[in-house]
């Protein structure tokens, strides 16, 4: 962990404490960091199957999944 020096707004530092029912102003910050590194990642994810899904053929999937449905199983 390191000891960092940054400017917060003393009022929006509040207000995440009491919100998020964080003690001290550490915790608070350590659980907007968490939640905001959440945040990009999904975003991350997101972007990664929408570019996957640009190659994706609707009509084939939609055919394989028809002959799925009619292989007679026992």
């Amino acid at each position: 962990m390191s000891l960092t020096h940054i400017d917060i707004d003393d009022e929006a530092l509040e207000t995440a404490k009491r919100l998020g029912g964080h003690r001290t102003k550490t915790a608070a910050v350590a659980a907007a960091l968490e939640a905001y590194n959440k945040r990009l990642a999904r975003s991350a994810a997101y972007d990664k199957y929408f570019d996957m899904a640009q190659d994706w053929d609707i009509e084939g999937a939609e055919k394989a999944h028809r002959a799925d449905k009619d292989v007679v199983r026992p």
